[in-house]
């Protein structure tokens, strides 16, 4: 039986009825072809990939050889299993972590590929929030926490590597509703966020977009635009031109995609991919060069790539993996380059990568690696 991540998960289950969960983004290349084969001689050789374990309450360190992760980590960080570690960002020589269960943020200092034994700083905890996700802007003065439960976007301020105690500004919360993630404008002057509904079926949910004025996300909404009954947005990524808004909808399988107009959404999605039957697709990953879209099917257990034209994915998939039993993609992050993806397997405790040729994903995984037995990986932070 699949397992049932944290707050996120109970939430779908009550939307679904479906045991899902969410992730990461990045950029990539496009075109069509036969079955690609590894990418060599054009890869970094030597990178490191921090993962957070939710259930063992660790987070563990692989290298990367040209694609590949190591087959056990090199080193593992205790957090306690009870702060249920979900997100992990990386900011040179600190990484932050969100402790879904603890209810705050804690920054690992990095040397040498090594997280500190015990975090530097730790955000104050703020009961009910369970923190999600965490993204920074570009200067990487503030770092944006999407909270689940409390339905709102806390900004903090970041000071020689280090959060402070305290957000600078929180989001009006969205009553009703958890936010399943957020994402910023390639300016920096917009902050977007998806929201699904916190209890009953149906599935409904919104997009919102805040204005941000010196790093700051305005208290409340610049727009809101409902989604379709029953879709149940869950991931959100933003086009390379900062025109276009991705949002997968695990409900009814599809990724829509909505047209921004000075950080306005339109009201209706400008397209809609064709559903894949019993996908569930939950997370979305843009490669390095914005012309491929990658989706994390948990489903059928398998990553999907969508061919982006004009700023539009592609109807149907450019390429899909084959599944790899009780796998449960969770998180997908593309490589710098974009020649590998990384995926974490929640079901079946497992890590894997695939090799990336114009867009197209390799069939099978070119490395799978087994986790800590009853670990429950989620997020992958890569850091050349």
């Amino acid at each position: 039986m699949r397992k049932i991540s944290g707050l996120v998960s109970l939430a779908v289950l009550l939307a679904t009825g479906l045991a899902l969960s969410a992730c990461h983004s990045s950029r990539n290349s496009t075109s069509t072809g036969s079955a690609p084969s590894r990418s060599t001689g054009t890869v970094a050789p030597t990178a490191l990939a921090f993962v957070t374990n939710s259930e063992a309450g660790t987070i563990a360190t692989y290298t990367v050889n040209n694609g590949q992760l190591s087959a056990a980590p090199t080193g593992v960080t205790d957090t306690e299993a009870a702060s249920s570690p979900r997100w992990i960002t990386l900011n040179g020589g600190f990484a932050y972590v969100a402790n879904m269960g603890f209810d705050d943020v804690s920054t690992y200092t990095v040397n040498q590929g090594t997280l500190s034994a015990v975090p530097v700083s730790t955000t104050a905890p703020i009961s009910g929030t369970s923190p999600n996700k965490i993204i920074l802007n570009s200067a990487h003065t503030l770092a944006y926490v999407a909270n689940l439960a409390a339905g709102d976007v806390s900004a903090y301020a970041i000071h020689s590597g280090l959060l402070g105690t305290d957000p600078v500004s929180t989001t009006v919360p969205a009553t009703g509703y958890y936010i399943a993630g957020i994402t910023l404008s390639p300016s920096g002057d917009h902050l977007y966020a998806v929201y699904f509904l916190s209890s009953g079926s149906s599935g409904d949910g919104y997009v919102a977009s805040y204005t941000v004025t010196n790093g700051i996300p305005a208290t409340k909404p610049l727009s809101t635009t409902a989604v379709t009954p029953n879709t149940n947005p869950m991931g959100i990524a933003i086009s390379s031109s900062g025109q276009d808004i991705y949002v997968v909808n695990t409900g009814t399988g599809d990724i829509s995609t909505y047209a921004i107009t000075n950080g306005v959404l339109s009201t209706y999605p400008v397209t809609t991919t064709t559903p894949v039957n019993g996908s569930s697709p939950f997370i979305d990953a843009l490669g390095p060069s914005g012309r491929t879209l990658y989706v994390a099917n948990q489903g059928t257990g398998t990553i999907a790539s969508y061919q982006i034209s004009n700023g539009l994915p592609a109807a149907t998939p450019l390429s899909t993996t084959n599944a790899i039993r009780g796998s449960a993609p969770f998180c997908v992050v593309v490589g710098v380059r974009g020649h590998f993806v990384y995926v974490t397997n929640e079901g079946g405790d497992t890590l894997a990568s695939y090799a990336v040729t114009n867009g197209i994903l390799s069939a099978d995984p070119v490395r799978t690696t087994t986790a800590v037995p009853g670990s429950g990986p989620l997020w992958i932070a890569l850091a050349s």
